[in-house]
């Protein structure tokens, strides 16, 4: 198994990029029930600062070290928003944002923040804005949400010409980023692997107990950072695991977040088990889920399995589905927390 793993690692596809000194700093600090939040503001890649929420468990320390897990915001083409989905928004974030979050975690996630509830469960959590979303949005998606969830009424038609557009804004990013020789969703691996990073080498956290997790584009984070990444050493992919054959043609907007062309041309996506194991991992997927049917998702975790099966490691990997569709439930949340609990 470890010749196997050797040469798995020396075929490598991608390189992360080098560490940057993070520089970080504390921006504002909330308290909450048995955790503290904190806005901070890093360097990752390059120039522009990136924010994040940082939760602390009360007593974490050195002496007291925590699990710590990078949890990784969806797409769900809303832009408005990126850390807010998945942390509750401090007091003085403006009422829109706030208003926005709680909309988004109704729908998807049965009205819990699942960052909220991890940190109060005993683990460090970090989650950061991947550029397009939340504090590196666009002047025209924060105008959509003041239009969307601010007081001043706005007819449905304008507030859908603003979507649209900022929807389409997509393709720009992906342009813009692709003459200067960077492929947008490689820049935004690199970004969570520096949260990885700062997150391993806080003094309160074990650093042998870093974790990751994501829901849908979340997920197509979460096992790409798992993968490439050493810092994290286990992780949880909730609803995007499938096959290239069932990828829209020509791409759509929102799929310019996520393309790697060096990944997609030579690669399936379950092949990330390659670089995956033997780390363990959890993939997740609803029966009934329209964006990942079923069955493409089933043949994909059989040749995970297979992967890790001949690296002798297939004790590390599960695949469930759970009754339902594109969703992260109390019941999904549940089972990612008794993984992260046990692993």
């Amino acid at each position: 198994m470890l010749h196997l793993l050797m040469l798995l690692a020396a075929a490598l596809p991608l390189h992360l990029w080098p560490s940057v000194e993070p520089r970080t700093t504390v921006v504002e600090t909330e308290r909450r029930d048995g955790y503290t939040c904190q806005l901070i503001e890093y360097n990752a890649v390059g120039a522009e600062r990136v924010q994040s929420y940082l939760l602390v468990p009360d007593g974490a320390s050195a002496a007291n070290p925590c699990p710590a897990l990078v949890l990784l915001h969806d797409h769900g083409a809303r832009f408005d928003i990126g850390k807010e989905k998945l942390v509750r928004p401090m007091a003085s974030a403006p009422a829109h944002i706030r208003a926005s979050a709680r909309q988004w975690v109704a729908d998807g996630f049965d009205g819990v923040f699942l960052a909220d509830r991890l940190a109060a469960a005993g683990f460090v959590v970090i989650v950061p804005d991947a550029l397009y979303w939340g504090s590196r949005s666009t002047d025209l998606c924060r105008q959509w949400s003041r239009m969307q969830f601010g007081e001043t009424p706005s007819s449905s038609q304008d507030i859908r010409a603003v979507k649209q557009a900022v929807y389409e804004g997509q393709r720009a990013v992906y342009d813009s980023l692709a003459r200067s020789g960077i492929v947008w969703a490689e820049q935004t691996l690199n970004e969570d692997a520096a949260a990885a990073r700062l997150l391993a080498a806080l003094p309160y956290v074990d650093p042998g107990r870093v974790g990751c997790f994501g829901w849908s584009m979340g997920a197509h984070r979460a096992w790409l950072l798992a993968a490439f990444c050493d810092a994290v050493k286990s992780g949880v992919a909730l609803c995007w695991m499938t096959l290239k054959a069932t990828q829209a043609q020509p791409p759509t907007a929102s799929d310019y977040s996520m393309m790697i062309p060096l990944l997609r041309e030579r690669y399936d996506f379950p092949d990330i088990a390659r670089w995956l194991c033997p780390k363990p991992f959890l993939f997740l997927n609803g029966r009934t889920d329209r964006l990942f049917p079923a069955e493409a998702s089933q043949e994909a975790f059989d040749r995970i399995h297979t992967i890790y099966e001949a690296a002798g490691c297939e004790s590390r990997l599960r695949t469930e589905f759970f009754d339902g569709g594109h969703h992260c439930g109390l019941r999904e949340q549940e089972t990612i927390l008794k993984f992260f609990l046990d692993f």
